[in-house]
Parts: C-alpha cells; structure tokens; sequence
C-alpha cells in the first residue's frame, strides 16, 4: 500500500516537495511512498483525493531527472541527442518487452523525486556533469553497438548512485508495477492501466 492511502497522512499538508506530513510519524512522505508498519487504511478517503494529492506531487516535480540534467542543468536542448536516442530506446525497446516494466515504473515514481533533489542540490553542474560524462554518454553509445543489456546495467548503475546520494529508498510495489501502463511508462510520471 502506499501512503496517500493511510488515514495518518494529511493530505492538506503538501508542501514545496510535494510531500504530505504524517500525523503517526511526525515526518513528511511523498503520496506514493511505500506504507509503514502504522498503516491504517483511509476508508473515508476518496478516490477523487487521492487522484488530487499524487497530481499535486506531480505538479511539484520535474518529472524527468535525465532532462532536468541535460536541459535545466547542462542547457542542452531538449531534441539533444542524447535525450532523444535514449527516448527511441524506450519507445522501441524497452516499452515493447515486459521485462522491463519494473525499470520503466521505477522511473516514474523515483524520477521526479530524483529530479527535485538534483534541482536544489548545491552541487548540481557538478552531479550533472558526473552523471553525463560517466553514465548517459557511455550508455547512449551503447545503444548504438546494440549492446542494450550493457546499457540497462550503466542505467541501473546511474540511478543506484543518485538514489543513495539522495538518500531515496522508494522502491515500486508490487502493484504498481502490476498496474502501470507500460506504453505510457518511462515518463517519469505513473500513470495506471485503464480498468476494461
């Protein structure tokens, strides 16, 4: 379950971050953070409100931290070469194979928390520039040798050392990954499969 579900997290508290604070924890989480021991489920709450609070932290976030580093951060342009060989590799491989659900979800829900972090982090042009030069360049070259699980290792490389710079522990759950549009994945904003 995820938090913006708990009764304990107060959903007219979202902040800059587009956390909400928990009355049980005195601490602020992120909606879709995964729930704690305390988890009480919010049978009051509405679907309505929980749409409007996972929207809100949408709304405080820049859903894609590789753009934020390429295009906010370095100024490249937002049809770079880079972004947009590692966009045909989403769009023409990995959305097309299910294996790689769980990285493409993954990059939604952790993505926008990363692009934030990165945004107000001091050192920004240097943790840009590292990850460029070190990850996304060597990655899109392995793209073009087809070397594709090569490049999936650099990429889960990449996001491992900015998760524990930032100190993120948010991992998909099981239903998230089970729920998410794979054709619409890899935004870096969830988005749920539509119910038939």
């Amino acid at each position: 379950m995820e938090c913006v579900k708990c009764t304990y997290l107060d959903l007219k508290t979202g902040d800059y971050y587009g956390k909400f604070y928990c009355d049980k924890k005195y601490e602020r989480h992120y909606p879709l953070d995964n729930a704690c021991g305390s988890f009480t489920k919010a049978y009051s709450r509405s679907n309505g409100e929980i749409r409007n609070a996972i929207d809100f932290y949408n709304s405080k976030t820049s859903s894609c931290y590789i753009t934020t580093m390429l295009c906010n951060i370095l100024k490249l342009s937002d049809s770079n070469y880079y972004l947009n060989t590692l966009r045909n590799f989403r769009n023409n491989y990995l959305i097309k194979d299910y294996k790689y659900k769980n990285i493409l979800i993954e990059y939604d829900i952790i993505g926008p928390v990363i692009a934030n972090m990165l945004i107000d982090d001091s050192k920004k042009s240097f943790v840009a520039a590292r990850m460029f030069y070190n990850y996304i360049q060597p990655i899109v070259s392995l793209i073009k040798d087809h070397m594709y699980v090569d490049a999936i290792n650099s990429y889960k490389m990449m996001i491992n050392i900015l998760k524990k710079r930032y100190d993120i522990n948010l991992i998909p759950t099981i239903d998230q990954i089970e729920n998410g549009d794979i054709e619409k994945s890899g935004h870096g904003s969830y988005v749920k499969m539509k119910k038939m």
